[in-house]
């Protein structure tokens, strides 16, 4: 009988052991996602601190420190006050509970079933708009732009824009209420094969935008010596400063006279890249105002809020456009994020753009 109790007895601790490794291992098939603004601190650089990520995941579904620290994940007072002082975990009738929606897999494989139909369902009400972007871009000799604009400009710019100003998402702002960020972060199993984003400086009325991705053959090496490039072109409408012509000739950004050679985007009707952009969005933020129930989206999550829902299904929507697109021959990756190892300095032209307000 004292055998067997100790058999058992043992079990049950190789079992919590087992359970506690696979709960830490699971934390790295995540994605960290932010569609905020930064105060303080960004909230990943918060959950990168010690082990705060960990402490999120074990408070996805609340749980009173007790049960937290029964589960095996270490913390402190610091760390919880940190993490609720941030925003990222809250206390509700004495249990403490992740603020950050956390998608497991199943949930995920389900809302990417979703977003893809939905994306089948947008491509061809924007396709008259997309064409014609397409062609005024050929015209221009800017079609090499055209998948660093139709993603950073449109589809993860004037879209986002759109669905804030109808007041269909929240407006993020650094408040002394939220001094760290505001916004809404979310952590999504699995990663998607491919994924890029977007870094853009400004100069008074003009920004430059820079599309990346981690597996690109070509990036931006110096950011303050692009930040020079903008402020000399916005102060004498070419480049004419030696050191930026020294760092970034080799890109191709600019001919021998220091004329840009990258798009140029003014951000009102009379510019036809931008009319034709916007209409692409609208049509976008159409379907998503009109077509899609809401609350049956992520409907196992019930905290999260419809402009939460709104954020993390069009993030997802955006990524399955370009996929279904892309797997149909109208768009195509640059050079840089296609086939990176044949990628030349000069094709970091190809992911760059202006836009002046």
């Amino acid at each position: 009988m004292t055998k067997l109790l100790l058999i058992v007895f043992f079990l049950g601790i190789t079992g919590i052991l087992y359970s506690q490794n696979s709960f830490k291992e699971s934390i790295k098939d995540y994605d960290d996602i932010c569609f905020c603004s930064v105060g303080l601190e960004h909230p990943k650089k918060i959950l990168n601190m010690d082990n705060n990520l960990e402490i999120l995941f074990g408070l996805k579904k609340g749980r009173t420190l007790k049960e937290l620290d029964r589960l095996g994940v270490k913390f402190n007072q610091s760390q919880i006050s940190l993490l609720e002082a941030s925003g990222l975990i809250e206390v509700k009738d004495s249990l403490f509970h992740a603020t950050v929606p956390i998608l497991s897999k199943d949930e995920t494989i389900e809302l990417r079933k979703q977003t893809k139909d939905i994306a089948g369902n947008i491509i061809p009400r924007l396709q008259k708009e997309y064409e014609l972007l397409i062609q005024t871009l050929k015209i221009k000799g800017l079609q090499s732009n055209s998948y660093s604009l139709f993603f950073a400009f449109v589809l993860d710019g004037i879209v986002w824009d759109i669905l804030e100003q109808n007041g269909v998402i929240k407006e993020t702002k650094i408040t002394k209420e939220k001094p760290f960020w505001d916004g809404v972060m979310w952590m999504i199993e699995p990663k998607r094969e491919f994924s890029c984003g977007t870094n853009s400086l400004s100069s008074g009325n003009l920004s430059i935008s820079v599309i990346w991705s981690d597996n690109s053959g070509v990036s931006v090496l110096n950011y303050k010596m692009l930040r020079k490039m903008l402020n000399d072109y916005k102060e004498n409408g070419r480049v004419t400063n030696p050191e930026v012509f020294k760092a970034f000739e080799g890109n191709e950004l600019f001919d021998k006279k220091g004329n840009l050679q990258i798009p140029i985007i003014k951000a009102d009707s009379t510019d036809v890249i931008y009319s034709q952009s916007k209409n692409i969005a609208n049509v976008i933020v159409q379907y998503l105002n009109n077509n899609i129930d809401y609350s049956k989206v992520l409907a196992n999550n019930p905290n999260i809020v419809k402009g939460q829902a709104i954020t993390i299904l069009y993030h997802e929507i955006m990524w399955d456009i370009l996929g279904v697109m892309e797997s149909t021959g109208e768009i195509k990756k640059p050079l840089a994020f296609g086939k990176p190892n044949e990628a030349k300095p000069a094709d970091l032209k190809d992911l760059m753009f202006i836009v002046e307000d």
